[in-house]
């Protein structure tokens, strides 16, 4: 399981990514709620600690990283974020 992308689970959801300690959700962050979800669901399916990859396109969309981080803290989940920056360049082969 080592690095595999979109891996379906039991019950027919598809993980985006799985690494040996995390099931990622890979969104975009206008989908921050969704992925929260998600991310809880597949790792509890993996046995994996849960993990986001958000994806803001544009600067407007780090009011999404702020709210996910936000409900993360505040709930006190064991979700781990990584944001990608899209509009800093982050995330693009140069």
């Amino acid at each position: 399981m080592e690095g595999e992308t979109e891996v379906v689970l039991e019950d027919r959801t598809r993980c985006d990514i799985v690494t040996p300690t995390h099931a990622i959700e890979v969104d975009f962050a206008n989908k921050w709620t969704e992925a929260i979800g998600q991310s809880l669901s597949y790792g509890l399916n993996l046995n994996l600690k849960p993990a986001i990859v958000l994806i803001m396109e544009e600067e407007n969309d780090e009011r999404h990283f702020i709210r996910i981080n936000t409900i993360i803290d505040h709930y006190q989940l064991n979700i781990e974020v990584f944001p990608i920056r899209m509009f800093k360049g982050e995330g693009l082969k140069k």
